[in-house]
């Protein structure tokens, strides 16, 4: 499931960010002003992203957990991607941050590389390949060890997204982008989990699982955007999701952080020879308890920190581009 949900995460990252490259012309070359349109892009990104972050980061700090305070410049760089890497295992509790830190490697990486291919969809489409590329020729000449978590294996997924918002009002799109089609590759996607996870496949399976899911995030995002309605159909523009949706960033940032603060908790309040350590630790006491928590946290970095900075973002306007060219061109 983390899989599946990284894969949206990605193309849907490369969906959104190409399209604000491309509408505001914020690539190197572009008419006019870019490098101030970049530049504010920047900062647009950094204001949105660091600082409800580094609040997590204290948070985790004051727990306090080992990796942080011994790997903290990893952390503020952002480059946990890098460090899970190196050490060859993930951070209590800070196991996650390694798809924030590869999207933020993204935001530096994308505009420039807009810059050079353009428009051009085979390009793109190469991109893609490159990142399939990289991980079967990175497993086999150096390691296969955590290679998922550097920046190139995910290329594929953020060429989706690219592909998605280049073709998004294509006519020959609106053919393929269709519920039917995104639920089977959902199960060809699962299909394929069941036959090479579970069969000494697990290396097989980490190399083909982005491609196959950029593939099947690419018709779901599309159809969903072709089919306005099909949002509302299976639930998704639901009140409570809404809510919740807006305040999914504090809720990626703090769900690992609190199982291990939980944890911490019940062990210093009951020996180990209390029942009380073994019942409190089992699944549904720890979701009754970090569940409401996890809601509040989330909700308080959306009030005090995300709202407030989003409302200033309005100040950060980009300069007028010139001869502005339709994204689907």
């Amino acid at each position: 499931m983390a899989g599946a949900g990284s894969s949206l995460f990605f193309v849907l990252s490369g969906y959104l960010i190409s399209g604000i490259i491309w509408k505001q012309q914020v690539y190197p070359g572009a008419p006019g002003k870019w490098r101030q349109r970049l530049g504010i892009f920047y900062l647009r990104r950094a204001l949105r992203i660091f600082p409800p972050y580094y609040c997590a980061l204290a948070l985790s700090a004051l727990l306090p957990l080992a990796t942080i305070q011994e790997y903290l410049v990893w952390f503020l760089l952002p480059a946990a991607n890098q460090l899970f890497y190196h050490l060859q295992r993930w951070g209590e509790g800070l196991g996650h941050l390694w798809t924030l830190a590869v999207d933020e490697q993204f935001y530096l990486l994308w505009p420039a590389l807009l810059g050079v291919v353009g428009r051009r969809w085979q390009w793109l489409l190469l991109i893609g390949v490159a990142g399939l590329a990289f991980r079967v020729g990175w497993s086999l000449l150096v390691t296969s060890g955590f290679v998922l978590v550097l920046l190139p294996s995910s290329l594929d997924l953020f060429a989706a997204g690219t592909l998605l918002r280049l073709f998004e009002k294509s006519e020959r799109l609106a053919r393929w982008v269709r519920g039917r089609y995104a639920l089977l590759a959902w199960a060809v996607w699962w299909a394929l989990w069941a036959l090479l996870h579970q069969h000494r496949g697990g290396a097989t399976w980490l190399l083909v699982f982005p491609t196959v899911g950029a593939v099947a995030s690419f018709l779901t995002l599309g159809w969903l955007l072709h089919k306005p309605g099909a949002a509302r159909r299976v639930g998704l523009l639901h009140p409570v999701l809404l809510w919740l949706g807006k305040r999914s960033f504090g809720t990626y940032l703090y769900h690992l952080l609190l199982p291990v603060f939980w944890q911490r908790l019940v062990y210093k309040l009951w020996p180990a020879s209390s029942e009380w350590r073994e019942i409190l630790l089992g699944p549904i006491p720890t979701v009754l308890v970090l569940a409401p928590l996890l809601i509040l946290l989330s909700a308080a970095s959306w009030h005090f920190i995300e709202a407030p900075l989003d409302r200033f973002k309005r100040h950060l306007v980009y300069s007028p581009a010139v001869s502005k060219a339709p994204v689907g061109s």
